[in-house]
């Protein structure tokens, strides 16, 4: 008899825990499945997100993240896109990758243990240049539901940047091949892995191709469009509205820019490149209090950008003491010769390489 009682304590309790972690009886019918709105509080959002319309929330920067806690023993994604790539990471498992179509809903896993609450990341994996996608909303088991969010990292990182930072062609087999949508890993960028070690979470304000005043291949020595004219911008091909830079205050800014003024001919004049990089600096100084700035240079470029950027930095911490403003090179010689992508730019074992030669300086400086 007491056997008899234990073993319907334990029936009672486990009813008890799914009726409470899945069920919304006052709204949801017996054996409805789930929608879950975008503007749901139990959302995060990581990354410039454009929230105008809060039931269909635009992105378009690489590396952007969406996260929640869910109920239940699947989710579905309600995302219209049809071009880019995502890294889906339940339970801090292996990524697995969701290519777009014309479909609305994604299924993106099931048959999970319905007695615990899992997590789940949607991170973008390709840049703007492929496309931009907004998000909907989740779908979950009938009477389930998003739960309290894991607490987000308390260290911010943001990197400004171009190709290499978008992960641009970091999956390609090797450096003859041509970028794909396929190719190309925010999730696994130098930046993304740099930001994971130090538990910090990140934006990648970065496009393939920009520079600080020319973009690659323009015949002028300077482009209409570099990198800093749409550094305020929430998604790339929306000049408004403007991002609001107090939303999210980073403490560290990595600036790894320069490969494209320098990668073909005509050059920028040294002055026009030094001028218009020292005022990205102090535009990120004047929207950050207290930032702290590395200046990357490299592995694709090397002279004249180094010492342009490596003399900047040099003249700014003589005026201010080396309180705010770093220079790290990377040098070509620093990746092997297996560490190329696609167009020969770093794969993800390069990628590898350049974070292991930034965290530690960061975190020397960071004194995290």
């Amino acid at each position: 008899m007491n056997y008899v009682k234990f073993v319907f304590s334990l029936v009672t309790l486990q009813f008890i825990f799914l009726l409470t972690a899945c069920s919304n009886s006052s709204l949801i019918k017996e054996n409805q499945i789930v929608k879950i709105d975008a503007d749901d509080p139990n959302i995060q959002y990581v990354g410039r997100f454009n929230f105008s319309n809060p039931k269909k929330i635009k992105f378009d920067w690489p590396g952007v993240i969406i996260s929640a806690k869910f109920t239940g023993s699947s989710c579905s994604v309600r995302l219209e896109d049809g071009k880019n790539e995502y890294a889906v990471i339940i339970d801090n498992n292996a990524p697995k990758i969701l290519s777009t179509d014309t479909s609305k809903i994604y299924k993106v896993i099931s048959g999970l243990n319905d007695l615990v609450p899992h997590t789940i990341i949607l991170q973008k994996r390709t840049e703007a240049l492929v496309g931009s996608g907004i998000f909907c909303g989740f779908i979950l088991d009938p009477g389930c539901t998003l739960v309290n969010p894991n607490a987000r990292p308390g260290r911010r990182i943001e990197f400004i940047g171009n190709s290499i930072t978008c992960g641009y062609g970091d999956e390609g087999e090797n450096s003859d091949c041509h970028f794909t949508p396929q190719t190309e890993n925010a999730n696994l960028s130098y930046a993304s892995i740099t930001a994971r070690e130090l538990n910090a979470d990140y934006h990648l304000i970065a496009y393939s191709g920009k520079g600080v005043v020319r973009n690659y291949g323009d015949p002028n020595k300077t482009s209409l469009d570099p990198l800093p004219s749409i550094f305020d911008r929430i998604c790339v091909y929306d000049s408004t509205p403007k991002w609001n830079f107090k939303n999210w205050i980073p403490q560290a800014v990595v600036i790894n820019l320069g490969t494209n003024d320098f990668s073909t001919k005509p050059y920028p004049d040294k002055d026009v490149f030094q001028k218009a990089y020292l005022e990205l600096i102090n535009r990120v100084r004047n929207l950050y209090k207290e930032v702290r700035i590395f200046t990357i240079v490299g592995p694709m470029i090397g002279e004249p950008c180094t010492s342009y950027v490596r003399e900047i930095v040099l003249n700014e911490q003589k005026l201010k003491r080396e309180k705010d403003l770093f220079f790290i090179e990377i040098k070509r010689t620093d990746l092997a010769s297996e560490d190329w992508g696609c167009d020969t730019h770093p794969n993800i074992f390069g990628m590898q390489k350049m974070a292991d030669i930034l965290v530690p300086k960061i975190k020397l400086r960071m004194n995290w």
